[in-house]
């Protein structure tokens, strides 16, 4: 009884949505969707990606709309209890999972995860996993954050650039850039700019706070690559090796699963169809990318996930962030592009 009616009222807000999807549009979309959503969403499966969760988010976070303020976090998660059946990640292949299943995912590896997100994790009794970039937790530059840091300020990175390799102008330029055009490019400054992507991404886990992590019964580690590399650009040869270094040092921590989130996660300008194949060969489990969908097939291997961030700090704002990419389906309404995953 709801769908005619919501069809109809998506209709009518068509020329709205497509401006902006502003927060009175989301909250008033969102009011009416919450509103079905025991019918449409009781044999899907939501899963929630976070990144970082700081009162205080650093630039690179800021920019690209990555953090949730722990408070709204806590929030969100008592939202989700009352309105889903949250499962462990190490269950999701059981066969009966719960109507509205949901599962809580992390991605990259930002200390604030550790220090703010998994008390209030704890606190709620609510399982997650985290997809982990160790070259970064192990010191090294965060390869998202360079890519992002060389195109917003450095100005002469996109010139060099389209000297240097092709760039499709339908893409970000962050996600056309190749590691041996990047390299080449850092190799001609005057001097290291780690320390500057360092504070313009903001600290990343320890070792240590993955130690005492990974001795906590509902928390759970999986595979983001090495580091936070473009894995559509990478050859397949490339792409595994960054794989298997990765899992070889997450292989240390019992409570690894063999789970992996794409970096970057939108399919094809991201990632590629055969790169799911490799990752089955690899005896890899479940495979997260990030177009921001629930998933009707709640058993495939490629899983879909949608961002939840501090805007999103009401009822009628968290249903429509779920439910937007049908909205956008059937409006014809093209995505902006942003950093996922």
């Amino acid at each position: 009884m709801f769908l005619p009616l919501i069809l109809s009222t998506m209709r009518m807000s068509k020329l709205l949505v497509k401006r902006s999807l502003r927060s009175s549009v989301a909250s008033s979309l969102g009011l009416l969707l919450g509103m079905a959503n025991n019918v449409i969403l009781k044999e899907t499966l939501t899963v929630f990606v976070y990144h970082d969760t700081s009162e205080h988010p650093s630039e690179f976070s800021h920019r690209y709309n990555l953090n949730v303020k722990p408070d709204i976090f806590d929030y969100q998660l008592e939202f989700i209890k009352s309105n889903f059946n949250i499962i462990s990640p190490d269950n999701i292949d059981e066969a009966a999972l719960p109507p509205k299943a949901a599962l809580i995912t992390f991605d990259d590896g930002f200390r604030s995860f550790f220090l703010n997100a998994v008390p209030i994790l704890e606190k709620h009794g609510v399982p997650a996993i985290i997809f982990l970039n160790m070259e970064a937790v192990l010191g090294k530059v965060f390869w998202a954050g360079l890519l992002t840091y060389l195109c917003t300020k450095r100005k002469d990175f996109a010139a060099f650039m389209g000297r240097n390799t092709d760039i499709n102008p339908n893409v970000p330029l962050f996600l056309s850039c190749d590691r041996e055009s990047v390299e080449a490019y850092l190799k001609q400054l005057e001097y290291p700019i780690d320390n500057e992507v360092i504070q313009y991404v903001g600290a990343f886990a320890s070792k240590e706070d993955l130690e005492r992590a990974s001795k906590k019964e509902k928390l759970f580690f999986g595979n983001h690559l090495f580091n936070h590399y473009v894995p559509r650009l990478m050859s397949d040869e490339d792409f595994l090796r960054s794989f298997s270094e990765n899992e070889a040092v997450l292989r240390q921590y019992s409570n690894y699963l063999k789970m992996f989130s794409f970096p970057f996660g939108q399919p094809n300008s991201c990632f590629l169809p055969g790169q799911i194949d490799l990752l089955k060969s690899q005896g890899v489990k479940k495979v997260f990318s990030s177009s921001g969908r629930v998933n009707g097939g709640r058993h495939q291997f490629c899983l879909d996930r949608l961002a939840l961030t501090s805007f999103h700090n009401s009822p009628s704002k968290i249903w429509f962030q779920i439910f937007q990419q049908s909205l956008r389906k059937r409006l014809r309404i093209s995505k902006h592009k942003e950093y996922s995953c």
